[in-house]
């Protein structure tokens, strides 16, 4: 019998090429994100230093790791402070610019309306010089605007909390800061930890209170309303259902102060 023939050899299929998924460019940030994003990191990094200091009062961080990350914590916040006062100036230099143009065109539009009334050009060329010049003014106060609007971003500090939670966050501040003192004058934590943090702790309770001191100075007067209202109530001078009413009335515009 003769031999079989031999199989043919097995060829591996060809190898499909593995296609590399297209690289989307990322957009470039506007100025309006740049600035959103700086505002709130700096938001973001007062947040999270009172939150190391809660950690720190209450005894859950040892002294060295809470001094690292207050450091820490410090650098990075002093440098977008910087950047933000940069921006800062930069916005208000190019305002002043604009202002100056601005003062330019309105100059230019005058001579040329002068120009015309008195004959020197004809009403087609004041027409077409005027347009184009109240063109230039139409779009610096776009720019103006969009100017004023990231130049408010950047002032409006902590922008993203509401009136209650700075105040929230002054408190925590401030009753982890007497804790602090009041262990180390018991000897239970060193003095170095109260050296660092001293200058920078009534810093940002400064701060913080200058957000909503006129909030807070407003309840205030409040409070002495509803105290009067209720000295009145209790010596006859007023009914208890004008007392209850009034005594609504006052609660809810303390609510509102802090909403």
């Amino acid at each position: 019998m003769e031999a079989p023939p031999p199989l043919p050899p097995i060829v591996p299929p060809p190898t499909r090429a593995r296609v590399q998924p297209a690289q989307v460019a990322k957009a470039p940030k506007t100025p309006e994100k740049e600035i959103a994003d700086l505002m709130s990191n700096i938001s973001t990094i007062y947040a999270r230093k009172i939150a190391l200091f809660k950690l720190f009062q209450s005894g859950e961080v040892s002294e060295t790791v809470f001094l690292k990350l207050f450091n820490e914590y410090c650098g990075k916040l002093g440098k977008l402070l910087n950047t933000r006062v940069r921006k800062l100036e930069d916005l208000r230099s190019k305002l002043d610019e604009i202002n100056r143009k601005m003062n330019e065109l309105a100059l230019n539009l005058e001579e040329l309306t002068v120009r015309y009334k008195v004959g020197e050009i004809d009403l087609g060329t004041f027409s077409e010089k005027s347009e184009k010049v109240k063109a230039e003014q139409k779009q610096l106060e776009s720019m103006m605007k969009s100017l004023r609007a990231n130049l408010e971003r950047l002032e409006k500090m902590l922008g993203d909390k509401t009136p209650s939670e700075i105040r929230d966050m002054e408190s925590q501040l401030r009753s982890a800061y007497e804790t602090i003192k009041k262990l180390v004058a018991e000897g239970k934590i060193s003095n170095t930890v109260l050296e660092n943090v001293k200058m920078d702790v009534e810093e940002t309770l400064a701060f913080l209170d200058s957000l909503i001191k006129d909030k807070k100075e407003r309840e205030k007067i409040l409070r002495e309303q509803l105290e009067t209202l209720h000295a009145r109530y209790k010596i006859g001078e007023i009914t208890v259902e004008e007392y209850e009413k009034r005594k609504k009335e006052l609660q809810k515009e303390i609510d509102k102060i802090w909403s």
